[in-house]
C-alpha cells in the first residue's frame, strides 16, 4: 500500500464528495469501535518437540 499519499494534503471542491468522504470515515470509525478481535490458542513449541517431530518422518 502507497503511504506518501498519507501526507499529502487532499483538496474537496464538491459538497457531496466532502459528504461522501466523512460518511465513509464516520462508518470505519463506527466499524473500528465494533470489531472483536479473535483469541487464538497456541501453545510454545520446544527445538526438541520439533526434532521429535520432523525425525518421525525422516525414519
Amino acid at each position: 500500500m502507497a503511504t506518501k499519499s498519507i501526507i499529502n494534503n487532499i483538496v474537496i471542491t464538491e459538497p457531496s464528495a466532502a459528504e461522501m468522504l466523512i460518511n465513509a470515515l464516520e462508518k470505519a470509525a463506527k466499524t473500528a469501535e465494533n470489531a472483536t478481535q479473535n483469541h487464538i490458542e497456541y501453545d510454545d513449541v520446544k527445538s526438541e518437540d520439533i526434532k521429535s517431530f520432523l525425525g518421525a518422518f525422516v525414519k
